[in-house]
């Protein structure tokens, strides 16, 4: 790994839209992780709408939990991988986590 960025920021700031242009702006092959559930139509229209804003030859993977098991070796083939988001990821990992203590 020759280079991380970490881009943080509060709920709805524009991080997603920051590092989709700095990863169209650094060019190269692009792996999109996202981490986003639609569990109700608020969600549901933001996640078709960052769909709807990544170039088409980004390799996009919804991924919410587990993401080391889901990725396997086809992340290593891009020269860009941006996760969006984290928080969601650990909130996805706790939820599941209740969730399995509560069965």
């Amino acid at each position: 790994m020759d280079n991380l960025t970490l881009i943080l920021g509060g709920a709805r700031s524009g991080k997603s839209s920051f590092a989709e242009k700095l990863a169209a702006k650094l060019g190269g092959s692009v792996s999109y992780i996202a981490t986003a559930q639609a569990l109700d139509q608020e969600m549901d229209a933001r996640i078709k709408q960052h769909k709807s804003n990544r170039p088409p030859n980004w390799k996009t993977m919804e991924i919410a939990t587990d993401i080391a098991n889901e990725l396997g070796e086809s992340i290593y083939h891009s020269n860009i991988i941006l996760l969006d988001c984290i928080t969601l990821l650990v909130s996805n990992h706790i939820m599941q986590s209740s969730s399995d203590i509560n069965q």
